[in-house]
């Protein structure tokens, strides 16, 4: 399309370019696979994780295909939802497994729940509220928060307070980084909202609790995403498998 400052793409010019460049990663990716089965490896994958998941749950899918599978070679990257789905995209990534946001999504990407993740507020053991039975959001208004720098985090934190009718905490730190974000807490003073497996399982060492907090459960999806185009994959199969297993013997599929 001509304009008056020079030529640029149409958005259907757009759709065709895109899905060029996928084809030409895909093509890569094949000859890179054939090229390797002479050396016993039959497989590249690029695995996207969020960053509330990579400390544990995955950790031992990654193990156990990295032990049974020699053929194939894994390529991990954690990052934000956001991060993920671009690289995905894009044909950095492979697949992703990430929370689910109720986003639409674009028709080329299958999207599978596994399950549900449920949302916990967390502080340090130190916190005058740590040692009560119960206490109220509005308890915690005027506490320091910090919390993931992502679209739909702080969307999800301004609702719940919004809904409760209460006003949006003012003292609100936001990164993309867990650690940084679990070092905050451990200093004490701060408040957050993170994931319930992530404090039980790996959290509660590091000297921070659950807050008994009297609120509905804030619940929301997590599974897999990756694209149509390698659904079929043989490379991707086993990583798929694997979590679908996970995740089937988990109880109500809820972590």
């Amino acid at each position: 399309l001509r304009l008056p400052r020079g030529v640029v793409a149409t958005e259907a010019g757009e759709t065709v370019y895109r899905h060029a460049n996928l084809v030409l990663k895909e093509i890569s990716t094949i000859k890179t696979d054939v090229s390797l089965l002479g050396k016993g490896v039959t497989g590249n994958l690029k695995i996207g994780i969020a960053a509330l998941f990579a400390r544990h749950l995955v950790d031992d899918v990654i193990w156990q295909l990295a032990s049974n599978h020699a053929e194939l070679n894994m390529r991990i990257t954690v990052g934000s939802y956001e991060e993920l789905v671009d690289d995905l995209v894009g044909g950095a990534l492979d697949v992703i497994f990430t929370n689910l946001p109720a986003v639409e999504m674009a028709e080329y990407l299958i999207v599978e729940p596994l399950g549900d993740v449920t949302a916990v507020f967390v502080a340090s053991k130190d916190h005058p509220l740590a040692q009560e039975d119960c206490c109220e959001l509005k308890d915690l208004k005027a506490d320091r928060w910090v919390i993931f720098d992502q679209p739909h985090s702080t969307e999800m934190f301004k609702q719940l307070f919004l809904s409760q009718g209460i006003a949006i905490p003012a003292n609100l730190v936001r990164t993309n980084s867990l650690d940084l974000m679990t070092s905050i807490l451990r200093k004490g003073g701060f408040v957050s909202i993170l994931p319930q497996h992530l404090v039980h399982e790996s959290l509660a060492a590091e000297g921070l609790v659950e807050l008994a907090v009297k609120i509905p459960m804030i619940t929301r999806k997590f599974g897999l995403i990756y694209r149509e185009d390698i659904a079929g994959r043989s490379a991707l199969q086993p990583f798929l498998l694997a979590l679908r297993e996970l995740f089937s013997s988990v109880k109500s599929r809820s972590i």
